[in-house]
């Protein structure tokens, strides 16, 4: 082992990815209908309702945050306002952490609408912070979530980084108080009353604040100015708490109408399969198991279980399962939204015989059953066996989960008694083309044989097996088989054409 001194320990580097607006992202991944309307999202309700979020098609409206709904309609008549339920919120939050999860398994969320990850270890495969960034940008826009990137040597910089600019901001190593030097004091997300005090003293930038002598600070600005001021200074030496990974995924639908018919209710359903089956993808899973709430109108919910006969991540296959259990047990009142919760599961591997048959993969298989499932219902697909006990029907269907194929030949069985092992079996190694030799007969079985292969006399001969050549086509040939024993040559398998009379050597027992 070597000493811990000649360890190669890597820098600490940390990024992080916000998602701005995240209520109203949410929104807009649950239901994509409300893409390019002039769309604001409402918290509080009645008369302490208020804008909090708003699309850029609302705000060129002059609906902005902090309006009263009242407001808002006065300025932007066309402006559609919503509420939308924490179910929805907190799964495009969970959606944000898988994203960051298939990056690397040190997460952590930070705020609302934010979370931090360990990217030491992501250098094989993005050579640069940009790629990284880059990477994570598409991982986030594949689960419809619009993203910024901070990425540098400590998760509150890289918080600072990613609130600063949109796109991907990269604070480098040894140069994180120069490149910060330029964003606004608002970076550091200072309380009111810093930002009262650094606005009077005069300083805008956090390179204005890196700047101040850091003797006498802490009297002027208290244990606050002094954290913000190690910040700007491009100085973040805290760590992360990694959140401990989850195999439970989410996706959330709540409408302002309700549905009275499950084509509608499958078509959103559709949607959020897909959502939720590419977070699950991301993190090399597929679904196990599926748990649909149906949340009903005016209140109560509805509880729907879909179980797959096996994991697997067909789309068409869940759906269909999911139609038929709601077909099943369908709800007692029309449905304003849902929440489908999904268990991941894992797929597993299948390694090849070099020598051996083909071996099915495993993920087709698990398609197979999921698809069969979907067709037959989701009790009668299954591996039969008996049951103890007597009965009518004394049999039962149990998960199908086939043996794997061994990896050596099993040894000859022995004999009754124990008296040794049986002969292993024999391989026939077949002649093309087949050699034509001439046999004589004794008794109507063969006892001399003479040509161009093996010749001889006969010792012993079993059979005749008779058959069809070449069945499949229009002129079939009949014939005969028998294996022989030549001494001296060895086991051969004769054929008989009965039609011409010939005879030939198929092949020999090795």
């Amino acid at each position: 082992m070597k000493p811990a001194a000649n360890r190669r320990v890597l820098p600490r580097e940390y990024a992080c990815v916000l998602a701005t607006a995240l209520p109203l992202q949410a929104l807009l991944r649950s239901e994509p209908d409300l893409a390019g309307l002039p769309l604001a999202v409402m918290a509080g309700e009645g008369t302490r309702a208020v804008l909090v979020h708003a699309s850029r098609g609302a705000l060129a409206l002059g609906a902005v945050p902090g309006m009263t709904p009242a407001q808002a309609r006065s300025v932007a008549p066309s402006v559609v306002l919503r509420h939308v339920a924490p179910a929805v919120v907190e799964a495009a939050r969970q959606a944000l952490v898988d994203a960051a999860l298939a990056f690397s398994p040190d997460v952590e969320p930070r705020d609302a609408d934010a979370v931090v990850l360990d990217t030491r270890g992501t250098r094989g495969r993005y050579p640069t912070p940009e790629a990284l960034g880059c990477a994570l940008e598409a991982a986030c826009a594949r689960a419809s979530l619009r993203v910024r990137i901070g990425i540098a040597r400590g998760p509150r910089l890289a918080r600072i980084a990613a609130r600063a600019r949109p796109g991907v901001t990269v604070l480098p190593p040894g140069g994180e108080a120069e490149a910060a030097a330029d964003l606004p004091i608002a970076a550091l997300d200072p309380s009111p009353a810093l930002a009262d005090t650094l606005a009077h003293l005069g300083l805008c930038t956090l390179g204005d604040l890196a700047r101040i002598d850091q003797r006498g600070l802490g009297i002027r600005l208290g244990p606050e100015g002094m954290d913000r001021h190690r910040l700007a200074r491009g100085i973040d030496e805290s760590v992360i708490t990694p959140l401990p990974p989850s195999e439970s995924f989410e996706e959330a639908v709540e409408l302002e109408w309700t549905l009275d018919s499950v084509e509608p209710l499958i078509f959103l359903l559709s949607a959020a399969l897909d959502r939720v089956s590419a977070r699950l993808q991301d993190r090399g899973m597929v679904p196990r198991a599926l748990r649909l709430e149906l949340v009903l109108d005016p209140d109560g919910t509805h509880a729907v279980p879909v179980s797959p006969q096996a994991p697997t991540g067909d789309l068409r296959s869940l759906l269909a399962l999911v139609r038929l259990a709601i077909e099943a047990d369908p709800p007692p009142h029309p449905v304003r939204g849902f929440v489908l919760r999904a268990d991941g599961g894992r797929v597993a591997g299948g390694q090849g015989h070099l020598f051996g048959p083909p071996v099915t993969p495993p993920s087709r298989l698990a398609i197979l059953v999921g698809r069969l499932g979907a067709l037959a219902g989701p009790n009668d697909v299954g591996a039969p066996v008996v049951l103890d006990g007597a009965g009518a029907d004394p049999t039962s269907l149990a998960p199908f989960a086939p043996r794997a194929l061994p990896e050596i030949r099993s040894p000859c069985p022995t004999l009754p008694g124990g008296k040794g092992q049986t002969a292993p079996p024999l391989a026939l190694r077949r002649f093309r083309p087949p050699l034509e030799v001439a046999v004589r007969l004794r008794a109507g079985r063969p006892a001399d044989v003479r040509g161009d292969g093996p010749s001889g006399v006969v010792t012993r001969a079993a059979g005749p097996w008779y058959a069809e050549a070449r069945w499949w086509t229009e002129t079939p040939e009949a014939g005969a088989c028998w294996d022989i024993e030549i001494p001296g040559h060895g086991l051969y398998r004769l054929w008989h054409e009965l039609g011409t009379g010939r005879w030939f050597v198929d092949g020999q027992y090795d």
